[in-house]
């Protein structure tokens, strides 16, 4: 096959044109590093090694990317990148990823569930499930959710306090309060006891300021 033009097309896209028909896309890095030209003839097993190539640094290149955004666990990153690149191609570039040190389960679920207890005020069991939805491994999810230094009726009265529900003996603010303490994951128990802790210091405030 020979080459007659390479194209511009969107991005860092170029388009080969062989033996004058429109063929693969290629990016153009890839292809400035070639040895192929306008001109140059290139066999079958020579394009499927510029196409991999090139597939391989547009998948490493989307994966530093997304990663640049926000962390990710291994699985979210190779769902993501296999979407354009395959699963093999995610799965390989996943694995550099990791070896760079770019890539990490266990630190990424300990910041996630730091984030989600102390920041949002999830209860246990919706971090657990936050970080199974993830793609986090059992084994990693255990070794986090052992080492989380969380109570749930301390993280539910917690929430209570920052969403400012201060008029719980009204029974309508107070079922709104305890529905929204149910969302974040926490169960009657801990519910209860929060609601009725709270209680007690609204009742000590407002006797301090009589």
């Amino acid at each position: 096959m020979r080459i007659d033009e390479i194209r511009k097309r969107r991005g860092f896209l170029v388009q080969l044109v062989l033996d004058g028909e429109p063929a693969a896309l290629v990016d153009k890095r890839t292809m400035e590093e070639s040895p192929y030209r306008v001109g140059s003839s290139l066999s079958e097993e020579e394009l499927s090694a510029l196409l991999a190539e090139s597939k391989t640094r547009r998948t490493r290149e989307k994966a530093l990317y997304l990663l640049s955004m926000r962390d990710h666990s291994r699985a979210e990153l190779e769902k993501k990148l296999a979407r354009e690149s395959g699963a093999e191609a995610a799965a390989d570039i996943a694995g550099r990823m990791e070896e760079l040190g770019l890539l990490n389960d266990e630190s990424y679920a300990e910041r996630l569930a730091r984030d989600l207890t102390e920041r949002r005020g999830f209860s246990r069991r919706h971090v657990r499930q936050e970080l199974t939805a993830k793609g986090i491994g059992r084994d990693i999810v255990d070794t986090v959710m052992e080492g989380l230094e969380s109570d749930d009726t301390q993280g539910a009265l917690e929430l209570l306090r920052k969403k400012r529900y201060n008029d719980l003996s009204d029974e309508h603010v107070r079922q709104k309060a305890m529905a929204a303490l149910g969302r974040a994951g926490f169960d009657w128990e801990d519910i209860r006891r929060a609601v009725s802790l709270r209680l007690e210091e609204l009742e000590n405030e407002n006797a301090g300021n009589e």
